[in-house]
C-alpha cells in the first residue's frame, strides 16, 4: 500500500512539472515565433511585422558576396532580440547615398527628411533640389566618395547605404561612430516589381507602412494590367539593347531587370536564352552578328541624335535598326545639370517603364498618352 502511495505521489509531481512546461510552451514558441511577412516579389529582402516593431532582413546585400544584415526598427521599447542595427522610428533624418533610394522618400510626403547627399547635381527631383537650394539638404560627396565629417556633423539618425566598388569601406567608419547604417541591395533584384518593392523599406523606416503599402499597390496593379495588355500582341518584335564602351559592349543578361521589360511588354529579346542576371560582356562582331536585324534598339545610353551615336562608333550605322530610325534611349528626362530621372524614379515606378516600353513595341495597344523615360534618338 505504501509503494502505492509513493507511487501516486511521484505521478502528481510528475504531472504537475508537465503541466507547467506546457503552460510555458505558448510564450517560449512566441519569442521564436515568426512575424506577417509583408514581401512579396523581393528576392532579397524580408520584412516582418510584429506588434511594436518590424525586422528587416537584406539577404543578399552585396554581389557577387552573399552577405545578409538583419536590422529592427522599433517604436516603443527596443525588443530583446540579435540584430546589426536597432533603429527608432519614425526617423527625421537620413543620408542617402545613392539617387535610386531617394523617390520613396518624396513619393510618401517626407523629402525633408533626407538631409545629405553625395553629389546633389545628380539629383533630379525638384522637391530636393530645392531643399538644397534652402540648406535643409547638403553635399556629403567629394571626389574619393563621402565626405565622413560632413556627413557625421548632420547627425542622421540614420544612413542609407549599398555595397558596390568601395563603398562598403567608407561605411565602416560611420558604423564606428555610432550613426546606424543600413544596406539597401534594390539594384540586385532580377524582377521590376522586386525592385520597385524596396520602397516597402522605406515606409518603414518612415513608420509609413500603409500608405507605402498602398503606394506600391497601385505601381503592381498598373504594371500587370499593362502586361496583360501587351498579351494581345500578335507578334514578338527582336530587341537589342546597349551600347560599346572600350572595346566591350554590355547587354543585361536573359534573366535581368532589364530583359524582363522586354519580355513582358511583348518583346523578344535577342538574349533571352542567356541565364545570367547580370550584364554580358561581349564584342562588337558578336552582337552584330546576332543583332544587326534587331527591330527595335532600346537602351541606347545617354544618346539623343543618331548623328551623335555614329559619331561615337561608325559601326553602329551597320544595324538596321539604325537604319530605319527605331532608336531609343532613357533620356525625356534630364534636367539642365545631367540628372536623369531614369536612374531615380525609374527604378520605383516599373509601372511607368514597362509603357514605355509597349509604346515602343507596340503602339497600337497604348495610343493614348505619351512615354515617360524613354525618346527616339532624333536625326
Amino acid at each position: 500500500m505504501q509503494n502505492i502511495k509513493q507511487l501516486y505521489i511521484k505521478l502528481y509531481f510528475l504531472t504537475a512539472i508537465l503541466f507547467t512546461i506546457a503552460c510555458d510552451a505558448p510564450k517560449e514558441q512566441s519569442d521564436v515565433q515568426k512575424g506577417k511577412e509583408l514581401i512579396q516579389y523581393s528576392q532579397n529582402l524580408s520584412i516582418e511585422e510584429f506588434a511594436d516593431y518590424y525586422k528587416v532582413k537584406v539577404i543578399q546585400a552585396a554581389s557577387p558576396d552573399s552577405i545578409q544584415f538583419n536590422y529592427i526598427f522599433y517604436r516603443n521599447e527596443k525588443p530583446e532580440i540579435e540584430a546589426d542595427a536597432f533603429i527608432s522610428i519614425p526617423i527625421e533624418k537620413v543620408v542617402c547615398l545613392s539617387t535610386n533610394h531617394l523617390p520613396a522618400f518624396t513619393a510618401l510626403n517626407k523629402s525633408e527628411t533626407v538631409v545629405g547627399f553625395p553629389g546633389i547635381q545628380y539629383i533630379y527631383e525638384e522637391a530636393l533640389l530645392a531643399s538644397a537650394n534652402n540648406g535643409g539638404l547638403r553635399d556629403v560627396g567629394q571626389k574619393s566618395g563621402v565626405n565622413i565629417e560632413v556627413l557625421m556633423s548632420l547627425q542622421p539618425d540614420l544612413v542609407m547605404g549599398y555595397t558596390m566598388g568601395s563603398s562598403f569601406e567608407q561605411l565602416k567608419p560611420i558604423q564606428k561612430s555610432g550613426i546606424p547604417v543600413i544596406l539597401n541591395a534594390d539594384y540586385l533584384e532580377n524582377s521590376p516589381l522586386g525592385r520597385a518593392e524596396w520602397l516597402k523599406l522605406t515606409a518603414v523606416i518612415l513608420d509609413k507602412y500603409n500608405e507605402g503599402d498602398s503606394l506600391f499597390t497601385s505601381i503592381e496593379e498598373n504594371y500587370l494590367a499593362t502586361k496583360k495588355i501587351a498579351e494581345k500582341a500578335n507578334q514578338k518584335p527582336s530587341v537589342m539593347t546597349g551600347v560599346m564602351y572600350g572595346d566591350v559592349w554590355y547587354v543585361p543578361g536573359g534573366e535581368s531587370f532589364a530583359a524582363k521589360f522586354i519580355e513582358d511588354a511583348g518583346g523578344k529579346y535577342l538574349w533571352s536564352d542567356n541565364p545570367k542576371t547580370g550584364s554580358i560582356e561581349l564584342s562588337f562582331e558578336s552582337v552584330l552578328e546576332k543583332a544587326k536585324k534587331a527591330d527595335f534598339w532600346i537602351g541606347a545610353a545617354s544618346f539623343t541624335k543618331l548623328e551623335e551615336l555614329k559619331n561615337s562608333n561608325t559601326n553602329y550605322s551597320l544595324f538596321d535598326s539604325f537604319e530605319n530610325g527605331e532608336i531609343y534611349s532613357y533620356t525625356k528626362r534630364v534636367n539642365k545639370n545631367g540628372a536623369n530621372d531614369f536612374l531615380e524614379s525609374g527604378y520605383m515606378r516599373p509601372d511607368l517603364i514597362l509603357k514605355d516600353y509597349l509604346k515602343i513595341l507596340h503602339p497600337s495597344l497604348l495610343p493614348e498618352g505619351e512615354s515617360t523615360y524613354f525618346q527616339p534618338l532624333k536625326p
